[in-house]
């Protein structure tokens, strides 16, 4: 596990880092998240909204994006859905890569 403000490897059982102190929360390397919507990092084009959606409902995002574009052009309400689906669902956290060289750091 790692500190997700510093960025160093603590362990599974600490509540706050050693290095710098802040509280760390567990984060799950390289696993998606289900079961709560978030606007995620990766794939995002504008704000995250359409692969968050894709990913919480296991939507394709390609569908998703396509029906978000339509909803724009024929039903007018879109740009301002897309705009306030932006500020309220929230970011995913992130996620830092696993160490593959094997030293501790």
């Amino acid at each position: 596990m790692y500190c997700s403000h510093c960025g160093r490897q603590v362990e599974a059982a600490v509540r706050f880092c050693p290095a710098c102190g802040a509280a760390v929360q567990p984060v799950v390397v390289g696993a998606p998240i289900f079961g709560q919507l978030v606007r995620l990092r990766y794939p995002r084009v504008f704000g995250g909204v359409c692969s968050g959606l894709a990913m919480h409902y296991g939507w394709d995002v390609i569908t998703v994006r396509l029906l978000w574009v339509l909803c724009v052009l024929f039903a007018g309400t879109g740009i301002l859905a897309y705009i306030i689906a932006w500020i309220v669902i929230p970011e995913a956290p992130y996620v830092l890569p696993e160490n593959s060289t094997g030293s501790g750091v």
